[in-house]
């Protein structure tokens, strides 16, 4: 009888066992499954990195057009970093790559857009020129380098600048019809920007420099697109600045500098800026 009653207990046990494993099974199976639920639905995915005191927001979903990946200004006191608005994952088509989008001044900001405490900059601005380029199936790159790792690697200041991005049009692999430097401006927002039929419009400059070869030829192209921009919406020019410098512009005759609003500029008017500026450069490209 004591056999027989171990016997039985030890069956228990083995069954219990088994329950067990099914459960711990079943609920592993669910939590996947609502994780998997969770990033399809773009959740927030913050990753710390203690070692450079970095915070990345990734995989938002942003007015449904643009993917976050950005630093926070003010977050438990925290320096964050500022990246960018990168392209949501779409059917993309495959183009030819015929403009190079870089930003010499990096990490110049656009006004924080409160509601989310983040705030944009110009290369969140070259990643949405890039969409708009590719809407008029024009293929673009943008360059993800980072300015500050080059100045350090370099022992550069940030005045010197210009010696990093200098190096990154060097390591093109390919000419381009256009090389673009996109930049904003430091103005009062009156200056900067205009408002038209109750749209907010960051406006547009050009700066060329004069003290290299190409002058002329970069100044040609400048013109070229200026002019298409004001056919479109003259009031968002502010035409074209020229100044005894050389801004890279010796590298190729195509290359210009573009002034994008100002610092007190908002996400909504520099994005509008832009849609008319991808379409000045498709009219321009022909």
């Amino acid at each position: 009888m004591k056999k027989i009653f171990k016997s039985k207990k030890k069956h228990q046990i083995k069954l219990n066992g088994i329950y067990k494993f099914l459960l711990i099974s079943f609920l592993i199976a669910f939590f996947l499954s609502r994780l998997k639920i969770f990033s399809n639905k773009n959740f927030i995915n913050v990753l710390k990195d203690t070692s450079t005191n970095k915070i990345n927001i990734s995989n938002i979903d942003f007015k449904g057009e643009y993917l976050l990946n950005i630093g926070l200004t003010n977050f438990n006191n925290i320096k964050f970093t500022k990246e960018v608005f990168k392209s949501v994952e779409k059917k993309k088509k495959v183009l030819d790559e015929r403009i190079y989008i870089y930003n010499t001044h990096q990490t110049e900001e656009y006004s924080t857009i409160e509601n989310y405490n983040l705030t944009p900059t110009v290369l969140t601005a070259s990643f949405i020129l890039q969409d708009k380029l590719n809407d008029y199936n024009i293929g673009s790159i943008v360059e993800e380098s980072s300015l500050k790792d080059g100045l350090e690697k370099n022992g550069y200041t940030y005045s010197e600048a210009y010696l990093v991005s200098k190096e990154w049009l060097k390591n093109l692999d390919a000419k381009m019809a256009l090389y673009i430097d996109l930049h904003r401006d430091s103005l009062d927002y009156k200056y900067s920007n205009i408002l038209i039929d109750n749209k907010d419009y960051a406006k547009i400059m050009f700066v060329v420099g004069t003290n290299h070869e190409n002058y002329e030829k970069n100044l040609k192209v400048a013109q070229g697109i200026d002019n298409e921009i004001k056919k479109i919406n003259s009031k968002i020019s502010r035409g074209i600045l020229e100044k005894p410098y050389v801004y890279n512009q010796n590298f190729n005759s195509n290359c210009i500098l573009i002034e994008l609003g100002a610092e007190h500029s908002t996400y909504e008017s520099i994005s509008n800026s832009i849609e008319i500026l991808a379409q000045a450069i498709k009219n321009y490209l022909g």
